[in-house]
């Protein structure tokens, strides 16, 4: 088949859907099939170009462009990039983006456009109306479908999207992808999608990388040798909770004065209130390569995952294949992501006293820990792109018997 993907963002941007896109184009071409990807010249929420954006300084006039190849071959994977002319929060315009997929998108066998809220994915629908549908698109919303965790003005925008573009995209969409059972119910609830359409195909990751994990003790040694090392792995952006966990840990510090918070991600606007609010025995570093973040997975003894939603959490995933207990909040995809008292723990709110009540737990319980580490290192096992690629696989070519039969109809022709 020929493939097109279309995206946000894909390789080198990291984050959740960037690594998906990556990841499911170079195991499909590794089954033989050609894949494209579309995405916007982008590596962050704030050179997408002037205007508005979710995190600060929320209005960008002068666009921080990154010097990436307008086209590029990675993994055999064939990738498309756009400059976006004006962004308002995630919807980013690209005129050139929307005529190439218009021009172009008739040479694919099927289409599958990621993350709600993104252009990407109306410029897509747009293409395949105007090319008679003929080739069928597949969707998949990465995030939650509604923004409960970003406020009142946000929220009131995003009904409005939900309820017209949002609502147009997942009922033109041949396939809709939830990656939990969590996941598409809120299809189903807050974007008014066909049941039928959907199908649960969960995030991947590549276990291999985390058997044999670099040696930590130079970085031991530059947070001054403690003896517990709790970790967080994530943006700096305020759904995730990044401040809370700070505030978590100034408590848990007083029962183990030895303990240290290691705290690795990428700034999305709240890296230097998080700065300002650490005290002693707290290191925040961002834009790490992949050695040291490894290298932070063999120092930890838990890792903490105190977001407001996550979409699914592979994160988790790679703490558990790590070998290391995970406490997570219950939101969103990481109710799936681990499981509760046999590879880490749930709590229901990111509040500093019930983050601290479950690391007390599990640094009281070092043989908990244990245990935990070495059943989140198998279930992690169930989560591998190979399957995950397989999986999409199927669903295209589902997708593309009904369109062959869509298009039949609507031309008149004899279904045999």
């Amino acid at each position: 088949m020929k493939i097109l993907q279309v995206a946000e963002r894909t390789y080198p941007a990291v984050g959740g859907v960037e690594l998906h896109t990556a990841m499911i184009s170079k195991e499909l071409v590794d089954r033989g099939h050609e894949v494209t990807i579309v995405v916007f010249n982008s590596v962050d929420q704030q050179d997408c170009g002037f205007g508005v954006t979710y995190q600060k300084p929320f209005l960008v006039t002068k666009p921080l462009k990154p010097s990436l190849a307008r086209t590029e071959s990675w993994n055999g994977v064939k990738i498309l990039r756009f400059s976006s002319k004006a962004q308002l929060f995630s919807y980013y315009w690209s005129p050139d983006m929307l005529h190439w997929l218009v021009e172009h998108i008739r040479e694919f066998d099927v289409a599958h456009t990621h993350c709600f809220r993104f252009s990407n994915n109306d410029f897509t629908m747009i293409a395949s109306a105007l090319n008679k549908g003929r080739v069928p698109v597949v969707f998949t919303c990465h995030d939650t479908t509604r923004l409960d965790y970003m406020g009142f003005p946000v929220l009131a925008m995003d009904a409005i999207y939900r309820r017209t573009l949002g609502r147009l995209l997942v009922g033109s969409a041949s396939k809709l992808i939830a990656l939990t059972k969590t996941n598409a119910q809120e299809y189903v609830r807050y974007l008014f999608a066909d049941p039928k359409k959907i199908r649960i195909v969960p995030n991947g990751i590549d276990f291999e990388k985390y058997k044999k994990l670099p040696d930590p003790s130079d970085l031991r040694e530059s947070l001054g040798n403690p003896e517990q090392v709790i970790l967080y792995l994530g943006r700096f952006i305020g759904y995730k909770n990044p401040d809370k966990l700070i505030l978590a840990f100034k408590k848990i510090v007083q029962r183990y004065p030895k303990s240290h918070l290691l705290m690795i991600g990428k700034d999305y606007g709240m890296f230097d209130h998080c700065k300002a609010l650490a005290g002693q025995k707290i290191t925040l570093l961002q834009n790490v390569d992949e050695k040291t973040k490894l290298k932070a997975l063999a120092l930890a003894d838990l890792c903490v995952i105190p977001s407001a939603y996550e979409g699914f959490g592979i994160v988790a995933l790679e703490v558990q294949a790590s070998g290391v207990p995970v406490i997570a909040t219950r939101s969103g995809g990481l109710k799936h992501a681990i499981i509760d008292g046999v590879t880490g723990l749930h709590i229901e709110s990111a509040t500093p006293e019930e983050i601290c009540n479950a690391v007390a737990l599990l640094l009281d319980n070092p043989e908990v820990c244990r245990k935990f580490g070495h059943k989140g290192k198998l279930f992690s096992r169930t989560f591998s792109w190979p399957s995950v690629a397989q999986k999409l696989e199927e669903i295209y070519c589902e997708a593309l018997g009904q369109n062959s039969r869509i298009s039949a109809v609507a031309e008149g022709r004899q279904i045999t």
